[in-house]
């Protein structure tokens, strides 16, 4: 006999104890067809399911979340549109293997499945999907230690000694098989419980990676699960939908129920309520059809923060940590003391008060050090808010490039847009920067504005001698340079030849920064920017951080503005060096 056909002997033997087993954990029975459903105006159908948070998931002791309430609404939908009583019975599956098998050789016509699936070819052949209620995307997902893939060819390439995680019959492994196929006969593949134990490995194992839905993805990052998406490589299906199976005739109310705009409102509504509205629009963005370049960037964005709230969040516990440890410490050695004093209260009481000072000391030591610690955390979180209206206009006029037509303006914007926003991320964590990077950050700022707003202002940045060796608390002239231009040269057409020259001098110990532009008056500027119903421009950001940076600088920064001869002039003074900073 060919090996061959002993192979696949062995496959359907396999397959069949599995589905034997899958059975005798699954009873259904009592089901109704829709047509006899219709003719009694009531019926009963059932619906398989195992947990996927945040799709459909146990709660306590109750059944929750967006297919769970997706199908309880089906309830009521046809009870309105048909007059018709139905009972929905929430079976358990008990692992997601055991659905599909079950509903694609099952007779029962009211019988659903609900985990999560997506619509392919090959499963149309064996049971029913109803129409789509949410797009279906897959990404690449890898450790966190390897490196970022920029195309396709990278990540292959890069193959070999790499394994994989994922589910099995699932979309995900299909996608990790057309992989091994195509690409690396060898790889690797170990099967998991489902979606987050699949990326609790990936955290774990070095060069390893794997395919999950993108929102699965940003709910596992938002845990805490140590993982990085790979923008190559990622698969788009029709999406997903719940089954039923072949010999059912429920297809009218399903077909009519989830083409629906009461279905749609009600999905957008259920995505919104389970993953949040911020998080649900990314992923609804990106996960489209229709995904742009601005979708992406978002979920950038999101990824970014989640990251860095995690650091910062990881940082206080730290923190609170060690406080609580120096607060036993010191209740432990209270009561030492205590007792020491009480066996020989005479001979020790000298030796006692030098360590009671020196404990005092080690306390007012930690609180100052906590204490500058504290205020470099709210320095960086300030520094990190980037003002989202540039960010908007900056997006607006990627888009009107494309719109033109003008390829080869938008690459060169988005280029200088994109080390612009780099630079941005990378300063983000640091308490100072070298004057050079903070002028070349100025530079980007007013290259992108000037290619916004062509021939209604030029500037000149210098960096005098001497000066290019000081250091500033990153992007401090960001908010000034800002108000210049919006508050003080835009809002007038009668400014001849307008200018921002921004100037970095070394005075003895001090940098000095000159800012100075040809524009209105800036009282006249906000002035105008009410009379507009415009935002006023966000100098009370910098007013802020200020304020932390004085708290913890060894001498104060200060911030003056005049108005000579036609010309607004802001300085602003930065002693050397400006802060102890604790490494």
């Amino acid at each position: 006999m060919p090996s061959h056909f002993l192979h696949k002997i062995k496959i359907a033997f396999l397959f069949s104890m599995f589905w034997i087993n899958a059975s005798s954990q699954i009873k259904i029975s009592g089901t109704s067809g829709w047509k006899e459903t219709l003719q009694k105006r009531q019926g009963k159908v059932s619906v398989l399911w195992y947990d996927i948070e945040p799709f459909i998931y146990r709660n306590s002791n109750e059944i929750i979340g967006v297919e769970y309430e997706l199908m309880e609404e089906f309830r009521s939908f046809v009870k309105k549109k048909y007059q018709v009583d139905l009972e929905i019975s929430w079976v358990d599956a008990g692992s997601f293997e055991n659905i599909y098998p079950y509903i694609s050789s099952s007779a029962e016509k009211g019988l659903f499945g609900l985990s999560f699936y997506s619509i392919t070819d090959e499963r149309k052949k064996e049971v029913k999907f109803s129409p789509p209620y949410m797009p279906d995307l897959n990404v690449l997902v890898t450790n966190q230690g390897m490196p970022v893939f920029e195309t396709d060819q990278a990540f292959i390439r890069n193959l070999s000694g790499m394994k994989s995680f994922t589910m099995k019959q699932t979309t995900m492994e299909e996608d990790l098989l057309k992989i091994k196929k195509d690409f690396y006969p060898s790889l690797p593949i170990f099967n998991e419980v489902d979606d987050y134990e699949v990326l609790k490995q990936i955290a774990l194992y070095q060069n390893s990676f794997g395919y999950v839905p993108v929102s699965i993805y940003v709910i596992a990052l938002q845990r805490g699960i140590k993982i990085k998406r790979q923008s190559v490589m990622a698969t788009r299906r029709e999406g997903f939908a719940a089954i039923y199976t072949k010999t059912s005739d429920w297809d009218e109310p399903v077909n009519a129920y989830f083409n629906s705009d009461e279905c749609k409102l009600l999905v957008s509504g259920l995505i919104k309520k389970y993953l949040g509205n911020e998080v649900a629009d990314i992923i609804l963005s990106v996960s489209g059809k229709d995904k742009s370049e601005s979708s992406d960037i978002e979920l950038l964005t999101k990824e970014r923060e989640i990251v860095t709230q995690r650091l910062i969040d990881t940082a206080l516990d730290a923190e609170r940590s060690k406080t609580q440890r120096n607060v036993f410490l010191i209740i432990g050695g209270a009561v030492l003391i205590i007792a020491a004093i009480t066996f020989s209260r005479f001979k020790t009481k000298n030796r006692l008060s030098k360590i009671l000072q020196q404990r005092n000391s080690l306390i007012a030591e930690q609180k100052k050090k906590m204490e500058v610690l504290n205020g470099q955390l709210n320095m960086k979180i300030l520094q990190s808010k980037l003002n989202p209206h540039f960010l908007f206009n900056s997006l607006n006029s990627i888009q009107y490039h494309i719109s033109t037509d003008d390829k080869k303006g938008a690459l060169h914007y988005i280029t200088r847009f994109s080390g612009f926003l780099r630079k941005v991320l990378q300063t983000g964590d640091e308490i100072l920067i070298n004057v050079q990077d903070e002028a070349a950050l100025a530079e980007q700022y007013l290259w992108l504005e000037q290619s916004r707003f062509p021939d209604k202002f030029r500037y000149q940045i210098k960096v005098g001698n001497g000066a290019e060796n000081y250091e500033t608390p990153p992007m401090l002239i960001h908010n000034i340079v800002q108000e210049a231009l919006y508050n003080n040269i835009l809002n007038s057409n009668e400014i001849k030849d307008p200018f921002i020259n921004i100037e970095f001098s070394a005075i003895k110990k001090t940098l000095l920064i000159r800012i100075n532009d040809n524009g209105i008056s800036k009282i006249e500027g906000k002035l105008i920017q009410e009379k507009k119903g415009l935002p006023e421009t966000d100098t009370d950001r910098l007013l802020q951080r200020l304020l932390v940076i004085n708290r913890s600088a060894i001498n104060p920064v200060h911030i003056n503005y005049q108005r000579i001869e036609n010309e607004n002039i802001y300085e602003i003074s930065i002693p050397q060096p400006l802060f102890h900073i604790l490494k």
